[in-house]
This record gives C-alpha cells, structure tokens and sequence, in this order.
C-alpha cells in the first residue's frame, strides 16, 4: 500500500488482482488473464507467475502433470504433497508411474524434523517447474 501526498491511500492494484486470483476458479482466472494480455502482456505475464502456487499443480491436466512431474524427483513431490488434501493426493499420484508414485507416497508418510519448512521449500521447487514450464508455453494453466 501507498500513501499519497494528500493524506489519500494508493492501493496497489497488482496486490489486489493477486488476492483475488485465490478466490478465482481456474476458468475465471484464464478468462481474466487473456483480458488483461489483451491490454498489457508484460502484465498478464506477470501476474500469471506470481499468482502460480503448488496447488495449481492439482487443476493441470493429467498430461500437464505428468510433464510438470518428469522434472521433478518422487522425494520432493512426496514432501509437497503434505500440503494437500487426500482427494488432490491421489489425483496427483494416480498420474504417475507406479515406482514414482510408491516413492513419493513413502516420503509424503514420513515424519519429517522440519516439515514446515521442508515442504514449503518442495512446494516452492514444484512451483518453480510449473512457471518455467508455462513461461516456455509448454504447458498452460
């Protein structure tokens, strides 16, 4: 937020489409986005890879995960996949080969010391591939 010199508030409107971006379903959110490259590319762009999170991972499709996971090693996966749900667990999982799915559903089943950190630092490596991946048009979202 930003204050102006006469005493008003400037909202910063980047903030505020990112905040939305979360309440958004993911038809919502592309439909929104091609207005928004319509007028300013750059922007869209933007607001598409700071607006990525791991969960979006769970609305790609089947080939889109699959792609995203050949990136990404079963051990990292399975510590990201703590962050979600048991239904979005499986959804992902199923995509897999058996092997990879058996590893990472070995590791998402063990304690770990740190496990805020570790599976936001997993989460955060999966988002990264899922940016790159849509940067590069490879997949889309």
């Amino acid at each position: 937020m930003e204050f102006q010199s006469d005493g008003g508030v400037f909202i910063n409107g980047r903030a505020q489409i990112l905040e939305m971006f979360q309440y958004l379903t993911s038809e919502e959110r592309n439909r929104l986005i091609n207005q928004i490259r319509m007028r300013n590319p750059g922007l869209a762009e933007e607001i598409m890879q700071t607006a990525l999170t791991f969960k979006s991972l769970v609305s790609l499709s089947d080939e889109s995960i699959a792609r995203v996971l050949s990136y990404c090693k079963a051990p990292i996966l399975g510590v990201a996949l703590k962050s979600l749900n048991t239904n979005d667990q499986r959804k992902i999982l199923s995509v897999c080969s058996r092997e990879y799915a058996e590893e990472a559903y070995r590791v998402m089943t063990t304690r770990l010391s740190n496990e805020t950190r570790d599976v936001e630092r997993a989460c955060s490596k999966i988002k990264g591939v899922i940016g790159a991946l849509v940067k590069k048009k490879v997949i889309s979202l």
